[in-house]
């Protein structure tokens, strides 16, 4: 992926990239705005959505957002190039485009342009909040999951790898209302609440892949609403998602522990699927390298915090 004069990037080069993506850095050294580029240049016809896709927003924010989506003395144009499973998605933001271009949108006063590149790639994505879902949102989303001809069977096969217990998982109605309720092989199922908070993470995340039929997928700060202790259960059904839905996943986290949980569910499978992009500030702007499994296992045998 190619990042250039996209908000505090002028030039970021990531090479290496795999199935499951970890995201590790200081506070404010460019996470979430890696994301929403991911998110432009997959499908920039949803430029619109970016400033509440990631971020809180009030008032008036529009403007104020795509004003800064440029990074600032940079000449008013910016172009973003990703090379996904799919292939290679490009697009350019510029302020004052020649008319002869191919215009997507204009957002902003004034205007910001959002032009696709002539590749043309669309990808659907899916962005996934690292607040714990609400189980009313959850429902509609795991209900949307499970209408796919394979959806269901692939939530349950993925669930299976974390938990062996879980032989079905299915919404009831009964005068209480909805809820989620899992067959861990007790006298009766029991709430998706009450078998464990990485599990009932990882059914909304899961529903969200498996739902939108998204080729990419976007979680920000993952470790949110999750004890230390679930998140290898978490990452091992990420990994299995990847694999199985041919998707592939950006995760954002703060989190030494998400570090080696991820590790220790890829190095469990048969292919290690897994990358961790270290973003830090220096004064030209913010940079980033691409770690591989040589450079995490050293980093994690070390003692080495790979988000500073």
């Amino acid at each position: 992926m190619i990042v250039e004069d996209f908000r505090g990037f002028r030039r970021l080069d990531l090479q290496g990239l795999k199935g499951l993506n970890l995201v590790v850095g200081r506070n404010n050294c460019g996470k979430t705005s890696l994301l929403e580029g991911l998110a432009l240049v997959s499908d920039p016809r949803r430029a619109p959505e970016l400033p509440g896709l990631l971020r809180a927003t009030s008032g008036q924010s529009s403007p104020r957002f795509f004003r800064w989506l440029i990074r600032d003395g940079a000449g008013g144009r910016t172009r973003l190039r990703a090379g996904l499973p799919a292939g290679w998605a490009s697009v350019f933001l510029d302020w004052t485009i020649p008319q002869t271009e191919p215009l997507e949108h204009a957002l902003g006063v004034p205007p910001l342009y959002v032009v696709c590149g002539s590749d043309g790639l669309r990808l659907r994505y899916q962005v996934t909040s690292g607040q714990t879902r609400d189980l009313a949102s959850l429902v509609l989303g795991f209900g949307r999951a499970v209408r796919r001809r394979d959806g269901e069977d692939l939530i349950h096969r993925i669930l299976k790898t974390v938990d062996p217990r879980i032989a079905r998982v299915r919404v009831d109605l009964d005068k209480d209302g909805q809820d989620i309720m899992v067959d861990i092989g007790l006298t009766e199922s029991v709430p998706l609440a009450q078998v464990g908070q990485g599990v009932y993470r990882l059914v909304a995340i899961l529903s969200d892949i498996v739902g939108s039929g998204a080729a990419v997928c976007l979680i920000d700060e993952i470790e949110n609403g999750l004890h230390h202790t679930a998140l290898i259960d978490v990452f091992t059904g990420l990994a299995e998602a990847a694999a199985i839905a041919d998707v592939q996943l950006f995760v954002t986290t703060h989190s030494h522990e998400c570090l080696v949980a991820a590790h220790e569910a890829m190095k469990a499978r048969s292919e290690y699927d897994l990358a961790v992009i270290r973003l830090f500030r220096v004064e030209e702007g913010v940079q980033g390298r691409v770690l591989e499994r040589e450079r995490i296992e050293a980093a994690i045998a070390g003692g080495v915090d790979v988000r500073s």
